[in-house]
């Protein structure tokens, strides 16, 4: 019995120039951009590590130089508070009341001033109505964290500053400086207990809160590299017909 000619079809894998050349560089710029996300998470796990160990180091005399080494270092300063030229920064609620964080400058038994955050306080305690009870007189010796403002970050977004009405939302090192009237240190001593009566100014314990997201990133353009690939793997083969004898 003689056989019978049958259709034969198939499918085989033919690449496109211009799918291709476009593949090629969305894969490099996908993967590249993954890569960056990895070297963003080695170098955002170092910063974490190292604000971990200045917490945990032993409180130290602020120095003279190398200020910026003190970001989230603890410190110890003696001065007394220059009440009249606190300010509040920032807007932050507490238990549904709006308020702030009081920022007094202390002037330094060195004559330098440097910038102490006392805690958070409600917003008609905020300057200039601090009550007499909340400004202490004389020497006072702190001990809280260091942080460089010196660099002069604002969040994302931030209101604009108000001086006239004593409130700042970013360190604007100049234009505090300006409304202190003195020259001062670019350096935040945040106080992690309470000085007043009644818990306020409400100081907290500072803790190390960087987000670091930069795995999931990675994850997601490696992942996007990925489905583009197969994609294009898909799209480039082609039907064939042809007859087998």
């Amino acid at each position: 019995m003689s056989s019978t000619p049958a259709d034969a079809a198939g499918r085989t894998f033919r690449p496109r120039l211009w799918p291709t050349v476009a593949t090629l560089l969305a894969l490099a710029v996908l993967v590249g951009l993954g890569t960056w996300q990895l070297q963003r998470l080695a170098w955002k796990e170092d910063l974490i590590a190292r604000a971990q160990a200045q917490l945990a180091a032993p409180a130290v005399p602020l120095p003279t130089d190398n200020l910026a080494s003190l970001d989230y270092r603890r410190v110890v300063a003696t001065g007394s508070y220059l009440h009249d030229a606190a300010f509040a920064f920032g807007f932050l609620a507490e238990d549904g009341r709006p308020g702030g964080r009081l920022i007094t400058p202390l002037r330094l038994v060195d004559g330098r001033v440097i910038l102490v955050d006392r805690g958070w306080m409600p917003e008609d305690l905020l300057p200039p109505n601090v009550p007499k009870g909340l400004r202490p007189e004389g020497m006072v010796t702190l001990e809280g964290i260091g942080r460089w403002r010196g660099d002069g970050t604002r969040a994302w977004m931030a209101p604009a500053d108000t001086p006239d009405q004593r409130r700042w939302y970013g360190w604007n090192i100049p234009s505090i400086q300006a409304a202190v009237g003195s020259p001062i240190v670019p350096v935040e001593l945040i106080l992690e207990r309470n000085e007043g009566p009644a818990g306020l100014p409400k100081a907290e314990p500072v803790s190390i809160d960087f987000p670091n997201d930069h795995l999931n990133y990675a994850l997601t353009w490696y992942g996007l590299a990925v489905v583009l690939l197969a994609v294009y793997i898909m799209f480039s083969f082609t039907q064939v017909d042809g007859k087998q004898p």
